[in-house]
């Protein structure tokens, strides 16, 4: 049986992001994450595809021709995530809700995600950690049919854990990085095992 995928998403546009940071974390900790999940690891940046509003003539999850119908940049987009067999959302929140190229990006993915599991973790440079923001992701996951996990993870404040070259900021209390560490690892492993369950 081939290895289990789970693709790693960015789900913000801006630079410098601080979602950018957890990406860098994941990233510099991949090997390590890989093997304690038996997993491969796929990291992927919505800005990358330079994806616009979706303006086809016809809604995605009732195209015939789905994704050929797409603009090149959409498509494989549409190919990367799809061809994992599981996700894993990194997402801002921006004025209590979904940002809107993140929301651009899932419109496009109609059903090339049916039946696969999606797990977040949510953050912001406030307290509640980007929680309404990733609420507002779960009816977007249920029209698309991915089985959306619980035990997602925010990260409050990730201004205060994580530095730009993805290791935790000098001043954060070894408790603390232990905590995040074991939270982050935990998120891994929940991806991996229904993903691999479900592929």
């Amino acid at each position: 049986m081939m290895m289990t995928k789970i693709n790693v998403i960015l789900g913000s546009v801006r630079e410098p992001s601080m979602g950018n940071r957890l990406f860098t974390y994941l990233k510099n900790n991949r090997l390590e994450l890989e093997a304690e999940n038996g997993i491969q690891l796929t990291f992927i940046k919505v800005g990358d595809y330079q994806l616009k509003p979706y303006n086809q003539p016809i809604p995605p999850l009732v195209t015939p021709e789905y994704p050929n119908n797409l603009p090149e940049n959409a498509k494989q987009w549409v190919n990367d995530v799809s061809d994992a067999d599981g996700v894993l959302i990194l997402a801002p929140e921006y004025d209590y809700s979904i940002p809107g190229a993140l929301k651009t990006a899932l419109d496009y993915l109609a059903k090339g995600m049916d039946g696969k599991p999606v797990q977040v973790i949510s953050y912001s440079m406030g307290k509640v950690g980007g929680l309404l923001g990733m609420m507002a992701l779960l009816p977007v996951f249920q029209v698309l049919n991915m089985i959306t996990l619980n035990h997602n993870l925010q990260l409050a404040n990730i201004q205060k854990v994580f530095a730009e070259d993805g290791n935790f900021i000098p001043e954060l209390a070894e408790s603390e990085q232990v905590y995040y560490r074991n939270r982050i690892a935990q998120i891994i492993k929940n991806i991996s095992h229904y993903s691999e369950l479900l592929k």
